[in-house]
């Protein structure tokens, strides 16, 4: 499995942002981390031309193709590898992260605090229930999110 790993010029880029990179670039850049593959970066970007973006990433030095073997027993989507599995402390946790992940994907990282917090905070499958409502709406405020909503809401419930 071939993934996109950031070079030093890449981790440098997204802090000083120097490249001038454009949105879709630089979406692409945040998201590879060495365990994505061409197909999750563009579903996740929603990047129609992502095998395009990625090679300017790669000609420009900013990315560099790893081959990645999933860790023994382990999928691409963790969110998916504990759909059907008992509920627990691990699921409750995979909510949390998949609540707060996609909040920051398509929200922004500043944006939502609030909710990102109150969900970090729930202790409880009852207490993140109560807040799905309210991650659906923050999700469904962007045009990617619009998008996306009803296959996250899926996902999201599959491990709720």
């Amino acid at each position: 499995m071939t993934c996109f790993v950031k070079t030093a010029r890449g981790q440098e880029e997204l802090t000083t942002r120097s490249g001038r990179l454009g949105a879709r670039a630089r979406r692409l850049l945040i998201l590879a981390d060495g365990q994505r593959t061409l197909d999750e970066l563009t579903r996740l970007s929603g990047d129609e031309n992502a095998a395009a973006t990625l090679q300017e990433l790669e000609d420009g030095g900013f990315l560099e193709h790893v081959a990645a073997a999933p860790p023994a027993g382990a999928t691409p989507n963790a969110v998916q590898a504990l759909a059907g599995a008992p509920g627990g402390a691990k699921d409750l946790q995979m909510a949390r992260d998949f609540m707060m992940n996609t909040l920051r994907t398509f929200n922004g990282p500043y944006a939502k605090l609030d909710l990102v917090k109150r969900i970090h905070a729930s202790r409880r499958e009852e207490e993140l229930r109560a807040l799905f409502d309210e991650w659906l709406q923050a999700i469904t405020e962007t045009t990617m999110g619009r998008k996306r909503a009803d296959e996250l809401a899926e996902r999201l419930l599959k491990v709720m």
